[in-house]
């Protein structure tokens, strides 16, 4: 019986031990995937700083989908190439027929694609319409807190 508590005692020493050592390991290798992240040139200052202060580990495509923190360099179309044409506009210059190419494409997306579309036209210097800012922010902040 008393071997039989020591070994009881011997292996839940080693599983601890072992449980310890794996996520000491996986730390260390977020630890390393995060100063990685943070050293590439080709991601923005707000994205690191967003990984500095541990709001987001930048490792995950959640993350991603929920923020509105640019991590792509290159653009992800959303059937959208004709607003290509905006380039470098401001949201105020657009007229009300400019304004309904946005719209009909906002109102086509699916809610969790809204930060991936806001983020693609970032990265295509394409200003959104305000009026449609406006309500594609509070969207992606209303996924936000209900998750």
């Amino acid at each position: 019986m008393r071997t039989l508590i020591l070994l009881i005692i011997f292996l839940l020493i080693l599983f601890s031990y072992l449980f310890y050592i794996n996520k000491r390991k996986k730390k260390i290798t977020e630890e390393a995937q995060r100063e990685k992240i943070i050293n590439n040139p080709n991601i923005s200052e707000e994205r690191k700083r967003a990984i500095e202060s541990g709001e987001c580990c930048g490792q995950h495509e959640v993350c991603e989908r929920d923020t509105l923190i640019n991590t792509r360099i290159q653009a992800e179309y959303y059937d959208d190439e004709e607003l290509d044409q905006f380039k470098g506009r401001e949201p105020e210059s657009y007229t009300t027929e400019e304004i309904k190419l946005f719209e009909n494409v906002f109102y086509t997306l699916k809610e969790y694609d809204i930060s991936g579309w806001l983020k693609s036209l970032q990265i295509r210097e394409i200003n959104v319409p305000e009026n449609i800012k406006e309500e594609a922010l509070f969207i992606v902040q209303e996924r936000r807190f209900n998750k």
